[in-house]
């Protein structure tokens, strides 16, 4: 597994990996697959601007897998805690463990550097269960979301 940074030409990948992530969405609807494929254009273009506005010294990578690319990983590290902003696998790459291990990279990251780790999670998303089973707990929720925080153990540790 690679991280690359994201250049224009992936926009297409990411558009598509953001939609893949939304289809549950349009279950109920009648909309036309024009209708949806526009209106998917409009929410990923605003929270691709969202995301650069609101972090701008994030790491924005894509993941990749023997040089294939399989997801996205959008990082921030202000020098008080770690955010994740993003982590999204494509699909047919889920149910593999490699968000798992992303994960416990990156816990491990902030374990060495005494931060918490941060993120959002939408309350219908699998990956939900991942975060409470690795230690995050709620801070905060909304209608739709929670707000988790996973703390590094700073006490002394046994050898």
């Amino acid at each position: 597994m690679t991280f690359r940074p994201i250049q224009d030409s992936d926009r297409d990948f990411l558009f598509g990996l953001f939609a893949s992530t939304r289809e549950w969405e349009f279950q109920l609807t009648t909309w036309t697959e024009a209708d949806k494929h526009d209106f998917l254009k409009s929410q990923f273009k605003a929270q691709d601007m969202s995301y650069r506005m609101n972090f701008l010294g994030a790491a924005f990578r894509i993941i990749q897998m023997d040089g294939v690319d399989i997801g996205r990983l959008y990082v921030d590290r202000p020098d008080t805690h770690m955010h994740i902003i993003d982590l999204t696998l494509a699909p047919e790459w889920c149910g593999r463990g490699i968000g798992s291990d992303i994960l416990k990279a990156l816990l491990n990251e902030a374990h060495g550097g005494k931060v918490p780790v941060r993120l959002s999670v939408e309350k219908q998303n699998p990956a939900l269960n991942l975060y409470l089973r690795l230690g995050f707990r709620a801070l905060s929720e909304t209608a739709t979301h929670y707000a988790l925080e996973w703390r590094p153990q700073t006490g002394p540790r046994e050898i």
